[in-house]
């Protein structure tokens, strides 16, 4: 199995955004895997047959109002697993929010990792 950074989030070892894939990058694989379950099926016959790009609902990310800035670059750097922020997502045939991004689970993440837990790190 590929993993998340290698195919559907390229973007996630470039910079801040870990990307969301076209429905062209999504039938790279899926033009010959999975082709018999129905999700699979309605976004090939509802979207990419039409040429019509998947209308994705986001599941994380963070308000403006708490001025946080979050970099996917520099965890992936670190070796931290997608799974430590977004729980088991990989296993998930609709991604679903399963971790709560609060102040104190990143901060223990750092502390845990002895990365920077200064302020300007992640609020600006």
């Amino acid at each position: 199995m590929l993993k998340c950074t290698e195919t559907c989030h390229e973007s996630v070892v470039k910079g801040p955004s870990a990307g969301l894939p076209s429905v062209k990058t999504c039938m790279i694989c899926h033009d010959s895997i999975a082709t018999d379950r129905p999700l699979i099926m309605k976004i090939t016959n509802d979207y990419y047959k039409k040429g019509i790009d998947l209308p994705w609902q986001r599941v994380y990310g963070f308000v403006p109002e708490v001025h946080v800035r979050f970099n996917h670059a520099p965890h992936i750097r670190a070796s931290v697993d997608c799974a430590t922020c977004h729980g088991p997502i990989a296993s998930q045939t609709v991604a679903q929010r399963n971790v709560d991004h609060t102040m104190g689970f990143c901060v223990d993440c750092h502390k845990a990792r002895k990365a920077s837990n200064d302020c300007l790190t992640c609020h600006f």
